[in-house]
C-alpha cells in the first residue's frame, strides 16, 4: 500500500518524471541497448535504487520514455501545421489552382516548414534522435512496433490533410513520400555541428517536396 501511495503522491510523480525525462536523454546519447537504470540514474542525477523502485523493467521505462518523447514531438509540431493550414486556407479553393497563387504559397510555406525543421534540429535535437532510434529499433521489438506505428499514423495525418488542398485523387501517396523526405531531411542533418546546419539548404529541399505536390514546375 505503501508503495502505491507514493507513486501516487506530487513527489512521486515529479520523481518519475524525472526519470522518464533521463530516459529520453539516455535513448538520444546511447541507443535503446545503452539504456540502463545505472544509466539513467546517473543522468537524473538520483540513487539507482529510485530508477528501478519506480520502474522494475528497464523495457517498460524504455516504452514509456519513448512515448512521452512521441507525443511531445507531436504536441511541438502541431502549432506551425496549424499556420501552415490557416495560411493555405485565406485562398479559396479557386484561388489555390491558380500557378501565381500556389507559387506564393509554396514560398511561404516553404520558410515556415524550413524554420521550423532548422529549429528542431538545432533547439530539439533529442526528441528527433529518439525517434529516429526507435524507428529503427521497433523490428526487434513488438512493444516498439506498436508505438512506432501510431506514432507514424499521427506524424503522417497533418501531411495527407496538406496534400489533400492539392491533390484529390491519391493524397495519401503524396503524404507518404513527403514525410518521409521532411524526415530524412532532418535526420540528415543531425550529426552535424550547429555552425554546419545551413537553413537555406534545408529550405530549398523543402521547396523542391513542396513544388512537387503542388504540381508546380521546379
Amino acid at each position: 500500500m505503501a508503495r502505491t501511495s507514493l507513486k501516487k503522491s506530487p513527489k512521486g510523480e515529479q520523481t518519475r518524471q524525472k526519470i522518464l525525462d533521463a530516459a529520453i536523454e539516455v535513448i538520444a546519447q546511447s541507443g535503446i541497448k545503452g539504456t540502463t537504470h545505472r544509466a539513467v540514474a546517473h543522468q537524473a542525477q538520483i540513487q539507482l535504487s529510485l530508477t528501478t523502485y519506480y520502474f522494475v523493467d528497464i523495457r517498460q521505462l524504455i516504452s514509456e520514455a519513448i512515448q512521452l518523447s512521441a507525443e511531445r514531438f507531436v504536441a511541438e509540431n502541431s502549432g506551425q501545421w496549424l499556420r501552415g493550414f490557416s495560411l493555405i486556407e485565406s485562398y479559396t479553393a479557386a484561388e489555390r489552382r491558380k500557378v501565381s497563387v500556389r507559387k506564393l504559397l509554396c514560398e511561404q510555406l516553404s520558410d515556415i516548414a524550413s524554420r521550423h525543421m532548422y529549429d528542431n534540429i538545432i533547439n530539439r535535437p533529442t526528441g528527433l534522435a529518439v525517434e529516429q532510434i526507435f524507428f529503427t529499433e521497433m523490428m526487434y521489438s513488438e512493444e516498439l512496433k506498436g508505438i512506432a506505428f501510431s506514432h507514424i499514423l499521427q506524424l503522417k495525418q497533418p501531411f495527407i490533410k496538406l496534400c489533400r488542398y492539392f491533390n484529390r485523387i491519391d493524397p495519401s501517396i503524396n503524404a507518404e513520400l513527403m514525410m518521409i523526405a521532411f524526415t530524412r531531411i532532418q535526420y540528415m542533418y543531425l550529426p552535424l555541428p550547429p555552425q554546419s546546419v545551413k537553413m537555406s539548404e534545408i529550405r530549398m529541399l523543402v521547396k523542391r517536396q513542396l513544388s512537387w505536390v503542388m504540381g508546380l514546375k521546379t
